[in-house]
């Protein structure tokens, strides 16, 4: 099996490499048909999935089985201030690696957000895949549009929405917070969010599973509490 991994720097592309190689993860083994895949990481340098034409001539040319794209613009105060780029990186690549994918009949596993939501409170009941989004800010907005590129012009795809990622590679909240409860008695932070912190291990090692799944769809895959 062929695997082509986008934004294969960031925190999940880094983990989905490292659990490709060891062909396992703490969870448990990976299915049989990842054993000895034939990984394609690759990052903004060797692919601009703005570029449409490069973007599908690349996958055209590689011909991966399944593609997994993590790549995105995750700033959320730099959407609000850089909308054409979070536009691009958010809507436009998503759509195309799904025509590109398309043309080859590649999966596509497209990982997306919980800023689809409003994020208005909701007596604590968990939004399932059925909940309709209705984003307000421009990374949420971008996120969105790049889901509906994807629905529309792919067929065989999944939409894997999450939230709160951390893990031992990057940059990301858990390890600020304990970075600076080494370093300070005190800490500020905001206090009017709530959500669920997910492990990158977790999430790589489901998305994996999908990988060689057909239940194509919504997939909602966060950390529980």
């Amino acid at each position: 099996m062929k695997i082509l991994i986008t934004g294969c720097r960031g925190q999940l592309g880094t983990e989905l490499q490292k659990q490709l190689a060891a062909e396992s993860c703490v969870l448990g083994p990976l299915p049989e048909r990842l054993r000895k895949a034939t990984v394609i990481p690759v990052d903004v340098d060797e692919l601009d999935i703005t570029d449409r034409e490069a973007t599908i001539n690349y996958i055209r040319r590689h011909q991966p089985d399944t593609v997994i794209n993590c790549a995105a613009f995750t700033n959320v105060d730099g959407c609000e201030t850089s909308r054409d780029a979070a536009f691009k990186v958010n809507a436009l690549g998503p759509r195309n690696l799904a025509l590109a994918c398309e043309k080859v009949n590649a999966r596509l596993i497209h990982v997306s957000t919980d800023y689809v939501f409003p994020g208005v409170a909701n007596g604590g009941i968990a939004l399932d895949e059925c909940a309709v989004p209705a984003p307000i800010s421009a990374y949420g907005q971008t996120k969105l549009l790049g889901e509906q590129y994807v629905e529309r012009f792919c067929r065989r795809h999944f939409i894997v929405r999450t939230a709160w990622l951390y893990s031992y590679y990057g940059k990301n909240f858990v390890k600020t917070m304990v970075r600076l409860g080494k370093s300070h008695n005190e800490i500020t932070v905001v206090n009017d969010q709530l959500g669920n912190p997910t492990n990158a291990v977790d999430l790589a090692y489901h998305i994996l599973k999908l990988a060689v799944s057909h239940d194509y769809g919504v997939y909602h895959c966060t950390g529980n509490g």
